[in-house]
């Protein structure tokens, strides 16, 4: 087996393996979102393997149909995939967390890759009907050839972006919500630390790709290889690892119900530490702070974080996020009641009230109430009108 069979055969594997880990995390009961998240991140990825390894094909080119299939097929569909990263990090974070109309503008910059699967596809038709010339699908060809090249970069650029945006959320969920479990957050920062490092390695082959002058000679010494056989590799651990923390809290939460009840707080104590938790909130308006944490809050109280956490869990059934964020939303409602608030914003208001994002706001604010923000505030001014 010639060097290059041997590496079309490891992209080969990874591809069987990213379309079996894709259905096993797509048709999953457990985390359904982040799952399904992470399958399209996995198939897409799977897509762009399945290109490369059909460019060598010489079945593919012995048939016109079978040509024209490969060009009508959209496999190299990258811009997603920084918004899939994005939106799996918050969903694994946040079991709350559901796609909705204002995420899916993330997806638009897909017509970068689109274009030119189209532009092909217009150009077999006219091909086919006579309308256009071999010289003139030729030229087409060479275009695509070019756009290709350069549309890389904008790719590259928008995966670094989104995972950025990713690290920057662990970090302030993490520094809001103490109680995250570890073994969640260690995985988050595996899977984009593998992505960091896969973006490295495109940046090194996308330098002296884009240059005319040392394109050939790259393609001529390593193919497309440095590329896909890292992602290949990437595809079996994402899907696997991803598939096994996904089912991992089943055990943990057993493990947690065998604690033994005399670790529980007596229930003297409990309303003590309660009835103090509540007064410097309500005092001190702490959560007006949208830096609080577990640790903020228990040295102001003078209490172990894992007090403060064991006296919510146990004792109101509430995580820390939820019981500060019931006194940011308490704090909206009044605060849209009082004199000049109709001429601020909900942002403002919400900003205003301790939350650190709108997203996160209006969120919360439903789950809490079961309105919009928006839906709230009018209500409250019929009843003032009436």
């Amino acid at each position: 087996m010639t060097a290059s069979g041997f590496w079309d055969t490891i992209i080969l594997l990874g591809i069987v393996q990213g379309f079996i880990l894709t259905g096993l995390l797509f048709f999953s009961g457990k985390q359904q979102p982040a799952n399904r998240l992470l399958a399209a991140l996995i198939g897409l990825i799977t897509l762009a393997c399945l290109n490369i390894y059909l460019l060598d094909a010489a079945w593919l080119n012995s048939h016109i149909l079978l040509h024209l299939l490969a060009d009508a097929l959209p496999l190299v569909v990258i811009m997603p995939l920084g918004p899939l990263i994005w939106f799996y990090v918050q969903a694994t974070m946040d079991p709350a967390f559901r796609m909705g109309r204002k995420h899916y503008i993330h997806f638009w910059p897909a017509v970068l890759d689109l274009f030119p699967y189209c532009l092909l596809l217009v150009a077999d038709i006219g091909l086919l009907t006579g309308t256009m010339s071999k010289g003139q699908r030729g030229w087409v060809s060479n275009f695509i050839d070019q756009y290709n090249v350069y549309s890389d970069i904008p790719r590259w650029l928008s995966l670094t972006s989104y995972l950025w945006l990713s690290y920057q959320y662990i970090r302030r969920q993490k520094r809001q919500q103490q109680e995250l479990p570890e073994l969640g957050i260690r995985w988050l920062r595996q899977f984009l630390l593998l992505f960091l490092v896969f973006q490295g390695i495109w940046l090194l082959y996308l330098i002296p790709y884009i240059i005319p002058a040392t394109r050939q000679a790259l393609l001529n010494a390593v193919d497309w290889y440095p590329i896909f056989v890292p992602l290949a590799i990437l595809i079996y651990w994402l899907g696997l690892k991803g598939y096994l923390v996904a089912h991992r809290p089943a055990v943990e939460n057993t493990h947690k119900a065998t604690v033994p009840v005399a670790t529980r707080l007596p229930e003297t104590t409990a309303q003590q530490f309660i009835e103090r938790l509540r007064n410097i909130m309500e005092e001190e308006k702490l959560y007006l702070d949208p830096d609080l944490s577990v640790n903020g809050l228990a040295r102001q109280v003078g209490m172990a974080p894992k007090t403060v956490s064991a006296v919510l869990n146990q004792h109101l059934d509430k995580t820390f996020s939820t019981f500060v964020n019931e006194y940011r939303v308490e704090a909206f409602k009044k605060r849209i009641q009082q004199p000049g608030a109709a001429s601020l914003t909900i942002p403002g208001i919400a900003m205003e009230c301790g939350f650190s994002s709108v997203a996160t706001f209006q969120r919360i604010f439903k789950q809490l109430t079961g309105a919009t923000p928006s839906r709230f505030m009018q209500d409250a001014k019929d009843g003032e009108a009436s």
